[in-house]
């Protein structure tokens, strides 16, 4: 072969080559793309249910059913919320009245008419029928668990994410968590709690019939969340309503002042 072919030859592989490498970094860039950041995801699912706000303030209405549910009470809560911590009063039943449960970052404090003192507690605690203590304050999944993301599926006739949680400390409500998040929307429509082996304990669903003003941006928040028990009838609904946007003094979220 000349010198001539061999170099037409040689810039010839040389363009295959560059073409090749582009359609390979433009194949990669693409699947890169199709796979959402997790943490992300969550951080804006996080606000629907009350986390990363500067200052929230709402009321929940805890209703049970099924077969072993006519011992339980109603209990209405009102919860008070900034980024990282919330506390929640209880207001109903009148036995319970002035029950306070108070959250900053993964810990809990409980105090009660006739406590000396708060004492620390655990989210993972029952509340009330299937609804844990963790269920009501403020969600924050982004930083308690460590997100992978699964795959895209349709959760009726709505397309989401699915993303699979761990628990970073034992400090959190559950150990593991599969959550749907709405591809349009970004918020949570449902989950399944799990157990550290992978066992279903609960389920859950989300509603978002209200809204708040956030900074002139329109911002869905849970209106309603359902969770079943895995093995049995029992179900307990959280009702959210009264959502307000305010500033909240910092002195609401000392265990000095809970008593």
């Amino acid at each position: 072969m000349n010198h001539l072919g061999f170099s037409y030859f040689t810039r010839r592989g040389a363009l295959l080559l560059s073409v090749g490498s582009l359609l390979g970094a433009s194949l990669a860039s693409s699947a890169w793309a199709a796979e959402p950041d997790a943490t992300q995801l969550l951080r804006q699912a996080d606000q629907a249910r009350g986390g990363g706000f500067p200052g929230l303030i709402w009321e929940v209405h805890a209703h049970n059913s099924g077969s072993q549910a006519d011992d339980q009470p109603d209990q209405r809560l009102r919860i008070k919320a900034i980024d990282n911590a919330s506390v929640a009063e209880v207001l109903e039943p009148l036995s319970s009245k002035g029950s306070r449960m108070l959250q900053v970052d993964r810990n809990m404090w409980l105090t009660k008419p006739g406590l000396k003192k708060p004492v620390a507690i655990s989210p993972r605690q029952r509340l009330t029928g299937q609804a844990a203590i963790g269920d009501i304050a403020a969600t924050n999944y982004a930083k308690d668990y460590q997100a992978r993301y699964l795959r895209q599926e349709d959760v009726g006739d709505e397309p989401c994410h699915v993303l699979e949680l761990t628990a970073a400390s034992r400090q959190t409500t559950y150990d593991r968590i599969t959550y749907w998040i709405s591809v349009r929307r970004g918020v949570g429509v449902q989950a399944d709690f799990l157990s550290l082996s992978g066992k279903k304990l609960k389920s859950a669903q989300f509603e978002y019939g209200n809204s708040l003003n956030i900074h002139g941006k329109t911002v869905l928040f849970v209106s309603r969340m359902a969770i079943a028990d895995a093995l049995s009838d029992a179900r307990t609904t959280l009702v959210y309503s009264r959502i307000s946007a305010q500033a909240i003094p910092s002195s609401e979220f000392d265990v000095g002042n809970l008593q």
